[in-house]
């Protein structure tokens, strides 16, 4: 009873005891918040097409990255690069349309651009406002057969002085009508995501003509009014083609295709071409981009090659066709940018995807690839058993060690009860934070309390020394001695796993398994390692 009152009265036994209470507090109020290892959640791939070398410009592409994915509002997103050509991203996501929907938006370089004429007008650099006010038109409404969204921005003054002089007197008069005046036909600005500049176009002419076709007769639902010209969308995309006949490439092709290799780095190309031009091609030094036909007929090859994305007609008042001179012209900087879906659902995917894209910015280099992988959370409960049940095992099995080496359950309990209790402050710890658990956390965690129950066997021992070791010094002075021990090897731990915290380039998950090391270490030195001390000290000397 006499050792209960001393245990009772020692501040360093009290303070673990109140902290372990406080902890179970925050695990019950706040809960334990799991990784996508454990509730489950998908994994992003990203292959960038160029090798990173500047750490700031990676940097630069993760946050991006992570920006759009954070415009969804998604829990536990992580992105982190990986060597200096892979981008590894991580969200709590598995449902299969919300996912496709994300991949979408994050395989997408992101490079906007506005053409007339076959000029660049304006860029996504050049917007300085994405409006997702729906008293400012931000939004999507049901028409007859489909639904009409639209994206209000803000461009630049610079921007937009240049949108006004490119659009000037861009409307011809092509009848009058008595009663509302004249009534203008005007030219068409041309609407980009990705238009790949760095590439020739080789197309069939059968494709060809089936394009041509396609689009004359428009398609509403991909914003490409009726009477597009083919002719006027490869000159706004700004893409030398090469169309093919039979197969056979001329001589004169060759030699315009040869000269284009010294400049263009790809050769875009449909997927039905036969080998023997892609054998050509890649001869010549171009890399190629095989692109997949689609089986719908009304959605022209040539449209999603170029990355088009709408074509919307100039207003005379954009056009400032009652104004004499272009210094008298009105400036517009508040446009919308409008589209066409099937369904709601549709259109509000599109208007969420596009005004994300614009609002993160554009990457610095194009997307090669994205490969993914899911954990459903069926697996993910399944990991934290076995965790869990890999934690108790080793738990137990340290407790039989433990016994073998002291023969005293008097000392094996409060070395068991020290082990479970820097978990519990590790956990509320966690929880406090909101910080979520993953495997390597947990592996973090088993790693601190190993790191513990070696402190605790380095306490046992000094205290424990017989004959001329116990000579040595007092309970007192064996104790400091253990202490310079364990607080040597806790600070070679922590310089260890500090450089992957603030200079985890490309680490990724070591991040977690860094920070729950640490609070691991930190808590034991402080906290369960004195207060085992003062319990091993009473018994020991009894």
């Amino acid at each position: 009873m006499s050792d209960l009152k001393d245990f009772a009265k020692n501040w360093r036994i009290l303070l673990l005891l109140a902290l372990v209470m406080l902890s179970f507090l925050f695990i019950g109020l706040n809960g334990l918040q799991f990784g996508i290892d454990f509730s489950g959640g998908t994994q992003f791939q990203i292959h960038l097409g160029e090798k990173i070398t500047d750490p700031a410009e990676m940097s630069k592409i993760t946050a991006v990255l992570f920006q759009r994915m954070d415009a969804y509002g998604l829990k536990d997103t992580k992105v982190t690069s990986w060597g200096n050509e892979f981008v590894v991203a991580q969200l709590a996501e598995t449902d299969p349309k919300r996912v496709e929907e994300i991949e979408s938006v994050i395989k997408k370089q992101g490079l906007f651009e506005v053409t007339l004429d076959g000029n660049i007008i304006f860029t996504g650099n050049d917007i300085i406002d994405i409006s997702r006010d729906p008293s400012r038109g931000y939004g999507f409404r049901d028409l007859a057969n489909m639904v009409e969204w639209h994206l209000p921005f803000m461009l630049r003054d610079a921007a937009s002085q240049r949108f006004t002089e490119a659009a000037f007197h861009k409307c011809s008069v092509i009848s009058y009508d008595p009663s509302s005046g004249y009534v203008y036909e005007c030219e068409k600005t041309y609407f980009f995501l990705d238009r790949p500049s760095t590439a020739v176009i080789v197309i069939p002419q059968e494709l060809f003509l089936a394009d041509r076709q396609a689009l004359l007769a428009g398609n509403s639902l991909e914003s490409i009014p009726e009477g597009t010209k083919i002719e006027n969308l490869l000159l706004n995309a700004g893409v030398p083609n090469i169309v093919i006949k039979d197969s056979n490439i001329s001589s004169a092709q060759i030699q315009k295709l040869s000269s284009l290799a010294e400049e263009k780095r790809f050769a875009v190309v449909p997927s039905t071409i036969d080998q023997s031009t892609k054998d050509l091609l890649e001869g010549l030094g171009f890399e190629l981009s095989e692109i997949s036909v689609a089986a719908n007929t009304s959605i022209p090859w040539i449209w999603e090659v170029t990355g088009a994305q709408q074509i919307i007609s100039l207003g005379e008042d954009i056009a400032n066709m009652d104004k004499a001179s272009v210094d008298q012209a009105e400036k517009f900087s508040n446009l919308v940018i409008r589209g066409f879906a099937g369904d709601a659902d549709t259109a509000q995917s599109e208007l969420r995807g596009l005004a994300t894209l614009l609002e993160s910015g554009s990457l610095s280099v194009p997307v090669e690839s994205v490969s993914k992988e899911t954990i459903s959370p069926l697996l993910g409960e399944s990991f934290l058993f076995n965790a869990a049940l890999i934690a108790f095992v080793a738990l137990l099995v340290v407790a039989i060690v433990l016994y073998i080496r002291y023969r005293y359950l008097q000392l094996i309990i409060p070395m068991v009860f020290t082990a479970l209790s820097e978990v519990i402050l590790i956990l509320g710890f966690a929880a406090m934070i909101h910080w979520n658990l993953d495997l390597a956390a947990v592996a973090g965690i088993l790693a601190a309390v190993g790191t513990g129950v070696d402190d605790q066997i380095i306490i046992t021992d000094e205290l424990s020394r017989k004959g001329k070791a116990a000579e040595s010094g007092s309970l007192v002075t064996r104790i400091s001695r253990a202490f310079f021990i364990i607080m040597a090897a806790a600070a070679t731990t922590i310089a260890t796993m500090s450089p992957i915290i603030f200079l985890g380039f490309g680490l990724g998950k070591l991040v977690g398994f860094a920070i729950t090391t640490i609070a691991g270490v930190i808590i034991g030195v402080f906290i369960t390692r004195p207060a085992f001390g003062e319990i091993a000290k009473r018994v020991i000397k009894d």
